[in-house]
């Protein structure tokens, strides 16, 4: 049987190589007797088609890596990320070609530029120096792997002086290094090979990604081999890797990458791959389905070229016809505004979407670069400029930049404006420039709205920890650079923990919300609170002395203490604060000690009969 196929297959690709080999020559027969071949091959160059050609991403797969991905070539790629990165891309809409190597070549070219996507790299610190990643996909535990019969091997502190088996060039490697054990690694070149050595009784065990470990246990039925519950010090996780900067492709993964949660397109790839190991023999059906097409193709394209030869450049204008027609369409159904800069003459062509995105008809805008000056915010305009003449001069290829840009009613849109130059002259001058705008507003403001959460709390809407503690050392900087008075307030709401004994943490969460509200209406603009603990609050006052601090600090006291906050049942209830002062006093102090001293302050407040104010 093995044999009849693998005839079959030889046959197969003999018909295919005589196929292209029919074709290229009948093509470039019709080539030398055309008279219009020069015309035509101009046609082939013109800067549309040649920015249609880019779009197919190279995406890298590691070879032999199960579950994750099997398949040794490019065309036999399976597992559960190729699967998955194919459920993304088409709900993404990417043209991509998988490219599966040996994960050391794969991260070499990748650092090199040749791979566009890598489709599962762990994320680590050394990674996220040359990558962006995606959300993880998957998150795995180390694995400890001993024969069943060791006692020896119960936990990873007993890993010490053992023999140890690891996957060459994977992240546990590093790890086991971390922990000193250099000398006692045994490498080898994937999970099977090194489940295999330690069923045969040799070394003392394995450390691996436990689901992979898992799984080779399962496919070649090894059975003398556990793996321990406890898990070792290592986790792996596994995401979308995209080059430094790539922000709108790998923006283009996330959100399809969501959409795959939602409709459980992932939760089905994920069961397959993680709950039932199961693979799928590729027959000769699959491969007749890829060759035969290929085939007629080719006979298609020959018979093509032999009968329509004395017809081909009205064929090519017509193909260059249908392809603009392509564009505009794709334009069109993309929501672009498209933008054609005669660099000499200053005319710019535009698309009605390019009004219409700034609330203008086609018929209102002129063709000018001046009238998109006009459009961009005045604070934006610099950049925006820069931008352009860097890809004019030659220092960058391609002009990406988000900005701002007027409205017909006065409003403006964040507009994401992409461009190249299409043409240079023999001196290398820019000649013609092409690009595209994309409103970029909803995006922005979510982009916005997101750094805005993260600097602040999520229930009294102050400042976060992490967030007045940046604001903190920028003012601290300020005061020492420019010789100015500085402040800090440290607060305390007294008797906390029995508010939200006897009343509930709802009502904890509404005494926290009234402190925070009393802190917005009492202090003035540039001051800055934030909710740095449970119920611990601190404030800065730029400019403020010990005197003025004094005073701000003895009006929140009495304003909170005359607070009222209702209750779900019963009467309102009243609470009250400590309040520790501290000011910068020299140039050698720092926001920790700042802090610090502000808080001894606090808790002299707080044991001297707190609802009071006390400097440090």
């Amino acid at each position: 049987m093995n044999g009849s196929v693998k005839n079959l297959s030889l046959q197969i690709c003999t018909c295919i190589s005589l196929a292209l080999m029919l074709s290229l020559i009948g093509a470039k027969i019709v080539y030398a007797f055309s008279p219009d071949s020069q015309a035509s091959a101009q046609v082939q160059k013109t800067p549309q088609q040649k920015q249609i050609q880019t779009n197919t991403l190279i995406v890298g797969s590691e070879q032999d890596f199960p579950p994750f991905a099997t398949g040794m070539t490019d065309e036999t790629a399976g597992g559960f990320t190729v699967e998955l990165w194919k459920a993304v891309a088409t709900e993404a809409g990417l043209n991509y070609h998988i490219r599966v190597l040996p994960f050391t070549e794969l991260l070499q070219e990748f650092k090199a530029g040749k791979i566009d996507v890598l489709i599962n790299l762990n994320i680590t610190d050394e990674a996220q120096a040359y990558a962006d990643f995606s959300v993880p996909h998957t998150i795995f535990k180390g694995g400890i792997f001993v024969r069943k019969n060791e006692s020896r091997v119960n936990s990873e502190s007993d890993l010490n002086g053992k023999s140890i088996i690891m996957i060459k060039d994977d992240v546990e490697t590093s790890y086991a290094r971390s922990r000193g054990w250099d000398k006692q690694l045994v490498l080898v070149n994937n999970a099977e090979e090194g489940m295999r050595l330690l069923a045969s009784g040799k070394h003392d065990a394995m450390l691996v990604n436990k689901v992979v470990g898992l799984q080779s246990l399962a496919s070649n039925g090894i059975t003398n081999i556990k793996a321990l519950k406890v898990n070792a010090g290592f986790t792996q996780k596994f995401a979308f890797a995209v080059h430094d900067g790539e922000s709108d492709l790998l923006s283009k993964i996330n959100e399809a990458f969501a959409i795959t949660k939602a409709n459980k397109t992932y939760d089905s790839i994920y069961e397959k791959w993680f709950g039932v190991y199961s693979e799928k023999e590729i027959g000769l059906r699959d491969l007749l389905k890829y060759i035969i097409p290929i085939v007629l193709l080719f006979t298609c394209v020959l018979a093509y070229s032999l009968f329509r030869r004395r017809a081909e450049r009205k064929q090519a204008e017509l193909l260059l016809r249908s392809r603009q027609q392509q564009l505009n369409f794709v334009l069109e159904a993309s929501g672009l505004g498209f933008w054609d800069w005669h660099i000499s003459s200053g005319e710019v062509e535009r698309n009605h979407i390019w009004a219409e995105m700034l609330g203008y008809t086609y018929e209102e805008i002129k063709h000018t670069i001046n009238q998109w000056a006009d459009f961009v915010h005045p604070d934006d305009v610099e950049n925006a400029w820069k931008s352009i003449n860097d890809v004019l001069e030659g220092r960058t290829s391609v002009h990406e930049l988000v900005y701002r840009m007027r409205t017909k009613n006065g409003d403006y849109k964040w507009i994401l404006d992409r461009a190249k130059v299409v043409e240079r002259d023999a001196e290398g001058k820019a000649v013609r420039m092409i690009g595209s705008h994309r409103d970029y507003t909803e995006r922005k403001n979510l982009e916005l709205e997101l750094t805005r959460q993260a600097h602040l709390d999520y229930l009294t809407g102050l400042s976060n920890r992490r967030h007045f503690m940046e604001q903190a050392e920028i003012e601290l900087s300020r005061a020492i650079r420019y010789n100015t008075q500085l402040s800090v307030l440290m607060l305390d709401i007294d008797f906390f923990k029995n508010v939200n004994d006897t009343y509930g943490h709802q009502v904890g969460d509404a005494v926290l919300q009234a402190l925070s509200k009393i802190c917005q209406e009492t202090l003035r603009q540039v001051d800055i609170a934030g909710r740095i603990g449970g119920e611990e609050f601190a404030i800065l006052l730029p400019e403020a002395e010990v005197k003025e601090a004094l005073e701000v600090a003895e009006r929140l006291r009495e304003t909170v203490a005359k607070t009222e906050v209702d209750i779900p049942v019963g009467l309102p209830i009243q609470f009250t604060v400590s309040i520790g002062v501290a000011a910068v006093i020299n140039k050698n102090v720092n926001i920790d000690t700042l802090l610090n001293q502000a808080d001894k302050a606090l808790y002299k407040a707080k044991e001297t009969g707190r609802n009071k104010v006390c400097v440090y």
